[in-house]
């Protein structure tokens, strides 16, 4: 049982640096998601006014920047995900 802990440990451990990587884009995603809602569009009808004139302010525009990017690597992510796991399904062999 301890040979087999020592193995998964030792298949996790290169993969802190890449896990630390994606959650760091998973958590500014979420919370520009957040931001951007509560700064940017408000829920009122002086929200739903400024709208045009927030949406062109720098930290509306850091925030979409920050949500379409971090939407696109977390798209990568799993992209990477599956392939790595289908390349590894297809060539298991077993013992």
């Amino acid at each position: 049982m301890e040979n087999i802990f020592n193995n998964i440990v030792a298949f996790i451990k290169p993969l802190y640096s890449i896990m630390y990587f994606y959650m760091g884009w998973i958590t500014l995603h979420y919370m520009s998601a957040q931001f951007y809602m509560y700064y940017c569009t408000p829920q009122s009808i002086w929200g739903f006014f400024m709208s045009p004139f927030l949406s062109v302010a720098p930290h509306c525009n850091a925030m979409r920047w920050v949500i379409y990017e971090s939407g696109t690597i977390i798209y990568g992510m799993w992209v990477s995900i599956g392939t790595w796991l289908v390349a590894n399904v297809l060539t298991y062999k077993g013992n």
